[in-house]
C-alpha cells in the first residue's frame, strides 16, 4: 500500500481531469473523484488500479477500484457500472497518474535536517526525527533511517545499513552494508523513452527475519515487498519489488528474486538461484543451488537446473549428457 507517512498525495482528480491531463479517452461518470492509486487485488472504490497482463483478469472481475486504466483493444471487458480510463498501454498510464497524485516521488529525497532525537545511538549515524525505534535495539556506525520509517523492538542493525520506507518488527537482524527500502527497477518503455515508473509502495518486514550482509530489498511499486516471520536471507541477495516471501522460508547467497513474486512458506533456495518475474513459487519448495526458475512451481516440488525442472528429471539429464561424452 501507499504510506502517506512518506509520500505527500496532491489529489484528488477528476476521471476527466486525469484523461485531459494525459490525452486519453475514458468511459463513465467525468466528475468522479479519484484520491489514489492501487493494485486491483487492493484497490478502493475512490481509487484507480489498471489491468495490463491476463494472469490478473479474475483480479479484474473482482476489483472494487472505481475506476480502471484499461487497453483500448480490450473495451470488451469493460463493466457499465465503472469508470474507465481507455490507454495503448495501461502500464505507462498507470506511472504517469502516479506521477500526477505524487509529484515528489520520482526519485527520492536522501538529504534531511539533523535529527533532534534525544539517543544514545553513535554520533556517526543519521536517524530521522519522523522515525520509530523500539526497545533495547543495537544499531552499528553509519547506518541511515529515513523519515517515518518504523522498527520494532530488539533489533541488531549492522554498519553502513540504511533504511527508507520500511515498517520492520521485532527481533530482526539487519547485517553490515544491506540497504532496504531501494528504489525498484521499474521502468516503461515507450516509442521516444523510459517512463520510471513510481515507486510507492514500502518494506514489510516482520519478525525475526535475518538479512545477511549487503543484500538489498527493493521496496514496492504500488504494492509491498513482504518478508514473512522467520525468513533466512544470506548475503548478497537481491530482492525486487513487491515481492512476497513467505513465513521460515530460508534464501542461499546471490540469489536473484524478480519484482512481483510470490514465494510461499517453508521453501528452501540454494546460492546464485535466479527467479524470473511475476511467478508463484508454491509452499515447501527446494530449489537446487544456480538453477534458473522461469515458470510457477507447485507446493513440496523439488527443481533443479537451467531451465529449473523437477529434480529427478534434471538428475536424470546430467547423467544422460555425461554418457554421450
Amino acid at each position: 500500500m501507499i504510506d502517506k507517512c512518506f509520500y505527500k498525495n496532491v489529489g484528488p482528480f477528476t476521471l476527466s481531469d486525469i484523461a485531459s491531463k494525459l490525452n486519453l479517452e475514458f468511459t463513465g461518470e467525468p466528475n468522479f473523484q479519484i484520491e489514489d492509486i492501487a493494485t486491483l487485488d487492493s484497490a478502493l472504490p475512490n481509487e484507480v488500479s489498471f489491468f495490463h497482463n491476463n494472469k490478473y483478469r479474475d483480479q479484474l472481475k473482482n476489483t472494487k477500484a472505481g475506476a480502471i486504466i484499461l487497453k483500448k483493444t480490450e473495451q470488451n471487458k469493460i463493466n457499465s457500472k465503472k469508470n474507465y480510463l481507455l490507454s495503448d498501454n495501461p502500464y505507462l498510464t498507470m506511472a504517469e497518474i502516479a506521477s500526477l497524485l505524487y509529484p515528489d516521488c520520482e526519485y527520492p529525497n536522501f538529504s534531511f535536517p539533523n535529527s533532534k532525537r534525544n539517543t544514545l545511538i553513535s554520533e556517526n549515524c543519521f536517524i530521522h526525527e519522523d522515525s520509530k525505534i523500539g526497545k533495547n535495539c543495537v544499531i552499528g556506525s553509519f547506518v541511515k533511517i529515513g523519515p517515518g520509517v518504523k522498527i520494532g523492538s530488539n533489533c541488531i542493525i549492522g554498519d553502513n545499513v540504511c533504511i527508507y520506507y520500511s515498517i520492520i518488527s521485532n527481533n530482526v537482524k539487519i547485517y553490515n552494508g544491506v540497504k532496504i527500502g531501494g528504489e525498484g527497477f521499474g521502468f516503461i518503455s515507450s516509442e521516444n523513452y523510459f517512463k520510471k515508473i513510481p515507486q510507492l509502495g514500502r518494506v514489510i518486514i516482520e519478525d525475526n527475519v535475518e538479512i545477511g550482509c549487503n543484500s538489498t530489498v527493493d521496496r514496492g511499486s504500488i504494492g509491498d515487498t513482504i518478508i514473512s516471520k522467520n525468513v533466512m536471507i544470506d548475503n548478497l541477495v537481491h530482492v525486487a519489488h513487491n515481492v512476497k516471501i513467505g513465513k521460515n522460508t530460508i534464501i542461499a547467497a546471490m540469489t536473484g528474486i524478480s519484482g512481483s513474486c510470490d514465494i510461499g512458506s517453508n521453501c528452501m533456495i540454494g546460492g546464485q538461484v535466479g527467479i524470473s518475474g511475476h511467478l508463484n513459487i508454491g509452499n515447501n519448495v527446494k530449489i537446487a543451488a544456480k538453477s534458473g526458475v522461469m515458470k510457477n512451481i507447485p507446493d513440496n516440488a523439488s527443481v533443479g537446473g537451467y531451465p529449473a525442472l523437477n529434480i529427478i528429471d534434471w538428475h536424470r539429464g546430467t547423467i544422460l549428457n555425461k554418457k554421450k561424452r
